[in-house]
């Protein structure tokens, strides 16, 4: 437990004091944490300073320190540089967003009440030599936490390094025994070892070929790194030539690595004293940080006094809470109705919210969208988040086929009934009456999968009134929980005691603990019952930041039908024929296995096709072929872009150029080979049909995708893949597919919210679109533009829309950067509304902090404001991309709807099945093509009202890639 300030007077044997490295516990935390989920809304990265805070909490409550120090390496040189010019050279440059951390590290510190230290010209490796021989000489038991080895050297019965595992929850205690262990040296001898082996993480040379068995073996030999280099002559074989020939490195080795131990640190050990916080800066300091009050709570825990502060009342605490519901026996139907009467009827105000169906939408302005809507279904919020009641159906799903293992109502005393499947099944009419009447009260978490689950317990699922899963995705875009659990520990700020009473770490929350437990039947009341609780907790919190953000009428009148219509997409799945599809798998495979053998031939061996390394080893060091980019890790780069380019270049190499084609035809056929073989994988063995799944919360701009499996990613460009689409065929009762997709959606959208006339122009004129805008841009008639430059201005508009840098301009069009820049300032000339448009976009989006389509859909972009320059150029090409893919993926949806909407009304079979990019797929019925194309084109082109038409091409086949046009 924390000390209270009253008790930090110990004997002096019950004394310990903690050393911490302060930089190498920064450098972990902020990559263990990923930068997006940590910044403020000022743009300001927080993810070291959190996990800093975090880590360091749990060391204290687990050693339980009375005296605690932090060191922190200084700028500039030290004296090991002056040994050692290329000392720590090769290391990169730390992150800007961390440096910035930095600061802000130690002023939590200073918060907190925990002293840092700093010396200039010394490392912070010497400020904690000195601290931790300062502790023993005082009779303190001394513990490092520090993830540098030279450390080890520092060790003894009354020093202990706690050293970083893989996870840092796994700190080894390295005692005398420990290092001996693992280094067959005792820790005095470390650095002897050290200094024979080098360490390249500090660009320090050791003597070639001679590691830790080695060296320990000399040095148990002859006693010493002095008596080793005194008896170097009697050492023999190659490693014993080695050694003479490095002796001086090896001696200059010993100096650097040596730690110094007699600082002047202008401070005692005793002055080290864990005192308590200053509360009043740490609600200061955390206030900037937007951390939550919980993570106050957490981590003053750990803090002397901090663990009074647990019991104060916290900002929000009502919004936060997860309390633990009461719940009620519930053994049969009789029993359920009594209970809904007495909890949710009496309870829940008597009125429903007409959200049944979607919203008409008109112009592409949300004020104008909603003018003939329902206003019941949009009735304040913040009023009803006052009532509601959750719903939460837990289960499992593939292949289509849903298996529920649970169904828990929570009403809103608190009071919980919880069902198993079959009680479920049995009470079906009543829970499909619930929600028939006051569905418009009801929140869930991911209502399309509860529609899975409530379908397979035979209930009638209805519009919730709120969906926490579609809310955290339309209030923090960029963040994609990938579960319940997920979404609770980043909206609360809540950790979710597992049963044993241990809290989890931060996005390890324990409440998939007995998933095999209720998947053998096995059903846990008290866990299904919490999960519907965190439910709740999240609709009070994430309601107000809808309204806030203005996303609550989006959810309404886009997402929840989407999401309805997906869920019977999903259910019905798309045939496909499984004998074409086994077929294709057999021949990429051969043609892979063709091509791997024609590459191993040019390379006279046998590699890994796959390993970047071997390919490295073969291209740049056997063949001594020019590379072009190099990795991060030095050497050259063998994606498909450096190897076509190499290609190209080494066309007269004979074996080179053998070497390289079968490389590329490998990779590409062993990709449809793979593409193919996910399909069948997903295929369900009772139906012949395959159910994707469709995310709906988890591309930014709001796009949908899919997988078990991808089906977008397969390929539309090549013979080959378009292939596969192929296999896609109409099932039982059907005769063909209808495609229905968009035409150049993005640049009618990037030329209405310009007002461009030039360019709404070019779309109006029936013409060649881009023949036309590279006749204006090149200033020469249509009929003499060259295929080369109707490439480039089409590359050109597509780029603009999606964010494309001049240098990725130059690299798909196989240009120079300046020949780029020309062809773009020449477009601008032409299109000069676009360019105040885009630049409009980035301008705006950097005052407000986030963008917004025309349906209003945001997207936040921290980044905008930060000082790491990468970041903020990423942010800024987010910022240019997301209004237009955005708005493209809006329209797309809202045609969805209607097109449903225009089929349910016309009573036919024909039904849509996938959607994929900016293309429809349907199932056909006999006797319906022409109605059902008339249907869903009209739909697709009045989904929104544009400067610009919106442009529909359909076509039908017996197969999908017959039915492309």
């Amino acid at each position: 437990m924390a000390l209270s300030a009253t008790s930090l007077k110990p004997a002096i044997a019950d004394r310990r004091l903690l050393v911490v490295d302060g930089h190498s516990l920064a450098f972990r935390a902020y990559f263990a944490l990923p930068v997006e989920n940590f910044t403020t809304s000022d743009g300001v990265a927080t993810n070291a300073v959190w996990g800093f805070a975090s880590m360091l909490s749990r060391v204290i409550l687990d050693e339980h320190p009375t005296h605690i120090a932090v060191a922190f390496d200084v700028k500039g040189g030290t004296f090991r540089n002056q040994l050692l010019p290329q000392y720590k050279g090769t290391r990169d440059a730390a992150p800007e967003d961390l440096l910035a951390q930095l600061p802000l590290i130690q002023d939590m510190l200073k918060a907190l009440g925990v002293t840092y230290i700093e010396k200039p010209g010394f490392e912070g490796d010497d400020v904690i030599a000195t601290l931790a021989t300062m502790g023993e000489d005082a009779g303190f038991d001394t513990l490092v936490l520090s993830g540098d080895r030279d450390a080890f050297q520092l060790i003894d019965d009354k020093i202990t390094v706690l050293y970083p595992g893989h996870h840092f929850k796994d700190l080894k205690h390295m005692t005398p025994e420990a290092v001996e262990a693992k280094y067959k040296v005792p820790p005095q001898r470390y650095p002897d070892l050290a200094a024979l082996r080098g360490e390249t993480a500090d660009n320090i040379p050791g003597v070639p070929g001679v590691g830790d068995g080695f060296a320990a073996k000399w040095i148990n030999q002859f006693g010493s790194l002095d008596a080793i280099i005194e008896h170097a002559d009697e050492i023999g074989g190659k490693k014993g030539e080695a050694l003479r020939e490095n002796l001086d490195q090896v001696r200059l080795n010993r100096k650097v690595n040596a730690l110094v131990r007699d600082l002047d640190l202008d401070t005692e050990v005793h002055d080290l004293v864990f005192a308590g916080p200053d509360l009043s800066a740490v609600d200061k300091l955390f206030a900037q940080l937007e951390f939550g009050p919980r993570t106050k709570q957490r981590l003053l825990k750990a803090f002397p006094g901090g663990e009074h502060t647990t019991d104060e009342p916290v900002e929000d605490a009502e919004e936060c809470t997860i309390e633990n519901p009461t719940i009620d026996a519930i053994a049969s139907r009789a029993d359920l109705d009594g209970w809904i009467s007495e909890h949710l009827i009496s309870t829940v105000a008597e009125r429903t919210m007409s959200i049944g169906h979607p919203m008409p939408i008109g112009h592409a302005k949300p004020a104008e969208q909603a003018a003939d809507a329902d206003v019941s279904a949009l009735d304040d919020p913040l009023q009803s988040v006052q009532g509601f009641w959750t719903l939460h159906a837990e289960g499992t799903l593939r292949h289509g086929e849903s298996k529920p293992t649970s169904l828990t109502i929570l009403a809103p005393d608190h009071h919980a009934a919880v069902l198993a499947p079959s009680l479920a099944r049995e009470c079906h009419e009543s829970i499909s009456g619930l929600l028939a009447t006051r569905g418009g009260f009801c929140a869930v978490h991911g209502y399309k999968e509860q529609i899975h689950l409530l379908r397979a317990l035979g209930i009638t699922p209805v519009h919730p009134w709120f969906d926490t899963q579609l809310a955290g995705y339309l209030v923090e875009s960029d963040y994609h929980p990938d579960s319940l659990d997920a979404a609770v520990a980043h909206f609360l700020d809540v950790q979710v005691q597992a049963e044993d009473g241990q809290s989890s770490a931060q996005g390890e929350l324990l409440l998939d603990d007995t998933e095999s437990q209720r998947d053998a039947g096995d059903l846990d009341p008290n866990l299904t019952a919490r999960r519907a609780a965190c439910v709740a907790a999240l609709t009070r919190r994430l309601v107000p930041m809808m309204v806030q953000r203005h996303q609550y009428e989006l959810m309404h009148t886009i997402e929840l039908p989407v999401s309805e219509i997906l869920a019977g997409m999903e259910l019905r799945g798309a045939a496909v024929d499984r004998a074409r599809l086994i077929d294709m798998r057999d021949r990429f495979a051969a043609e892979a296995r063709e091509a791997q053998e024609q590459a191993w031939d040019a390379a006279n061996k046998r590699i890994n096709l796959q390993s970047p390394k071997q390919l490295q080893a073969v291209l740049f060091d056997d063949m001594k072929l020019r590379g072009t980019r190099k990795t991060k890790s030095g050497g050259y780069t063998t994606d498909a872009s450096a190897l076509q380019d190499m290609a190209i270049r080494n066309v007269n190499n004979e074996r080179a150029s053998m070497f390289l084609v079968s490389l590329l035809r490998f990779r590409e056929t062993n990709k449809l080979k793979q593409i193919v073989q996910s399909l069948l994988d997903e295929v369900n063995e009772h139906d012949g049909r395959i159910h994707t799944t469709f995310e709906q919360t988890v591309a930014a701009t709001g796009r949908l995708s899919s997988v078990a499996p991808n089906l977008q990613n397969i390929p539309n460009r090549n013979v080959a893949g378009r292939e596969i689409r192929g296999a896609f065929v109409p099932g039982d009762g059907y005769v063909s597919l209808m495609s229905c997709d968009y035409s150049q959606v993005e640049l009618r959208i990037m030329a209405h919210c310009s007002g461009d006339e030039a360019l709404i122009e070019a779309f109006r004129s029936g013409a060649d679109f881009h023949r036309y805008v590279a006749s204006l841009v090149y200033g020469i008639p249509m009929d003499e533009i060259t295929g080369d430059q109707r490439s480039h201005v089409k590359a050109m508009s597509y780029g603009l829309a999606y964010g494309l840098s001049t240098y990725g301009l130059a690299q798909q069009l196989k240009i120079s950067p300046a020949e780029a820049d020309v062809l773009k300032d020449k477009y601008f000339a032409t299109f000069g509304k676009v360019h105040e448009y885009l630049e409009t976009l980035v301008s705006q989006a950097r005052e407000k902090g986030y963008t917004e389509t025309m349906f209003g859909r945001r997207r936040y972009f921290p980044g905008l404001r930060s000082t790491n320059r990468r970041v903020r150029d990423a942010a800024e090409r987010g910022a240019l991309n997301a209004p237009i893919q955005g708005t493209a993926a809006d329209i797309m949806k809202l045609a969805m709807i209607k097109a449903d909407r225009a089929l349910r009304d016309a009573g036919v079979r024909s039904r849509i099945i996938l959607q994929i990019h900016d293309e429809l797929v349907l199932e056909i019925a006999g006797g319906e093509a022409d109605r059902v194309s008339e249907l869903v084109s009209r739909a697709m082109e009045d989904a929104v009202r544009l400067d610009v038409p919106l442009d529909v091409s359909t076509g039908i086949g017996d197969d999908w890639q017959l039915a492309a046009h």
